[in-house]
């Protein structure tokens, strides 16, 4: 347990510094350990009322960010991908990144929100849809999140542009025959005029 949990601190940190490097003083509530309750957390997830699961999926980050494994609160989490709030998708989809990939089946069942909201005018929502899409780890649908990949290949932001580049990484390693076009888009993105969106594929492709 203690190396799983080691594992997913490893691949959440990036994600949740991200979030919570905007908090505020009066939200480092969030991080107090003697608060969290799971029931709570799930109570509040089920809630009608947006503002209660957002609080919710805050605290949730929080506890993930200092290593708690919080994995099975994934399918009070992963139904509610498909509520139109902007900030509770992207605190959902943080989530799901980490933990998607165990719980496959439950995910399988939003990729229908994921497609809906790569096509969204937040350049975040697009590549949190696309991570959490590349996540999930299922040969079954490799067609689909391929599908996804190229047309974040010739998304207007370059913040979307670079999450295709990483994500590349995990098609291959659900299906190494996607290779010769995953090389192609790569050297694509590797002529890209943004400098970050070229270290995304160089380091994608050395990889």
């Amino acid at each position: 347990m203690a190396a799983q949990g080691g594992q997913i601190m490893e691949k959440a940190s990036a994600g949740v510094r991200e979030i919570f490097s905007a908090l505020s003083n009066s939200e480092a509530r969030y991080f107090d350990e003697e608060r969290y309750s799971e029931s709570e957390l799930r109570k509040a997830l089920n809630d009608s009322i947006t503002e209660r699961k957002i609080d919710a999926m805050k605290r949730l980050l929080a506890a993930v960010s200092v290593g708690r494994d919080a994995s099975a609160l994934f399918p009070d989490v992963v139904k509610n991908v498909s509520f139109q709030s902007p900030e509770l998708k992207k605190l959902i989809y943080i989530y799901l990144v980490q933990y998607a990939e165990n719980n496959r089946e439950l995910a399988l069942l939003s990729i229908n929100s994921f497609q809906k909201d790569l096509s969204d005018r937040s350049q975040q929502l697009r590549a949190s849809a696309l991570r959490a899409m590349a996540s999930i780890k299922v040969l079954e649908v490799i067609q689909l999140v391929m599908a996804a990949v190229q047309t974040a290949v010739g998304d207007s932001s370059p913040y979307v542009r670079k999450t295709a580049a990483q994500c590349m990484i995990k098609v291959y390693g659900v299906d190494a025959d996607q290779f010769l076009e995953l090389r192609k888009l790569l050297l694509k993105l590797m002529n890209d005029v943004e400098v970050q969106v070229v270290g995304s594929a160089v380091m994608a492709f050395r990889q």
